[in-house]
């Protein structure tokens, strides 16, 4: 339960500041851990579905087709990835609601979401992504529905985002958000245990999902301990679920950290993911663009702030991503969202960053 007083203020929904209270969250009714959402239910600034595909075309409930690979139209295996059944090319679509996978948990209960795309090849990556402030995961799921469609296994738990520290200083920013990332008792201001925590949700969505989606090979994400497979695994966030991406890489062994319109400053010298791996992407004409920057040169992140329109891909090599074509709401506009810029052909203009950034193959 929280032990401190959430702030009262209430805006709409999409994403925020980093500490700017902005939605209230959802207790996510109905669903199971094994249903398909039709259509998107995310709030204001995630109204569109990915460009040239419906919301629900393409999906696929795991309790319907368990995806049994049953052929040898499979990839990896093994040590060299996940083993996932590609007989039946679709996009998967999980809603997943925590108190059905598991009873025990008391707090942020909204649906989840996992994408696994098949008609594009499996790249035996796990991207698990942190929403901004007071988000839930329907505010990003057609992000995930993207990054699905660049070959990733992708989970966007519900966790503990709206907590205030109330002007405390000291560690109670670190220590707060520590806790709602693995559920280790270290924060005066929330009472997260590990059922709760990102973490430990995303632990038993995997446990799930591998029993209802073995063609997925979900289980391929945990090691021989339950706990995520560190060198497989991509931490990514936006706005506060950002600067989360860089705590918990710091801490965690990961594959690579992705930060959208955050950072992390705090990155001591020997990080468990070396900072070589972190990668961050903000928008000119966001106010926080500054913090953004001032956040990355602290923690010393590779190469220098490089804008993508003019520069592209592989950027110069830099892992500081600037971009500045004009939308509505740039903070949100740098995942997928209602704001995210589309080109001509109806593609997002941010898509090859995001490609570089998460490690995927660039379009032709």
């Amino acid at each position: 339960m929280k032990r401190g007083m959430w702030l009262g203020l209430i805006l709409l929904g999409g994403c925020t500041d980093d500490g700017t209270p902005e939605a209230e969250g959802s207790t996510g009714s109905g669903g199971s851990g094994d249903t398909v959402a039709a259509t998107s239910t995310g709030g204001p600034s995630d109204t569109g579905t990915p460009p040239g595909s419906s919301s629900s075309g393409g999906t696929s409930s795991g309790s319907s087709d368990t995806g049994v690979d049953s052929t040898a139209d499979s990839t990896g295996g093994g040590d060299d990835g996940p083993n996932v059944d590609v007989s039946d090319p679709q996009l998967y679509e999980f809603e997943l609601d925590p108190v059905e996978l598991d009873p025990t948990v008391v707090e942020n209960l909204a649906l989840q979401y996992a994408h696994l795309d098949t008609r594009v090849e499996p790249l035996g990556k796990l991207v698990f992504f942190l929403p901004g402030f007071t988000n839930t995961p329907s505010n990003w799921r057609n992000h995930s529905i993207q990054l699905a469609g660049h070959g990733f296994h992708v989970i966007v738990p519900d966790y503990s985002n709206d907590w205030s520290c109330g002007g405390a200083g000291g560690s109670c920013n670190e220590d707060t958000r520590w806790e709602a990332l693995v559920g280790e008792d270290v924060s005066g201001v929330i009472d997260i245990g590990r059922a709760d925590s990102a973490e430990g949700r995303v632990v038993t969505i995997l446990r799930h999902l591998d029993q209802i989606h073995p063609g997925g090979d979900w289980g391929y994400y945990l090691d021989d301990d339950d706990m995520l497979r560190g060198e497989d695994l991509i931490i990514a966030g936006i706005s506060h679920g950002a600067s989360s991406t860089g705590l918990y890489a710091s801490r965690r062994f990961t594959h690579r950290a992705v930060m959208h319109s955050g950072g992390w400053w705090n990155v001591p010298p020997d990080p468990a993911t070396p900072v070589t791996e972190f990668y961050g992407l903000t928008h000119v004409d966001d106010d926080q663009h500054q913090g953004h920057l001032d956040a990355w040169e602290s923690a010393g992140m590779v190469g220098v702030p490089t804008v993508i329109e003019d520069v592209p891909p592989p950027y110069g090599d830099s892992h500081r991503l600037i971009a500045t074509t004009p939308n509505g709401y740039p903070h949100c506009s740098v995942c997928v969202s209602g704001d995210s810029p589309v080109d001509g052909d109806g593609e997002y203009v941010f898509d090859p960053a995001w490609r570089y950034m998460y490690g995927a193959p660039q379009l032709p």
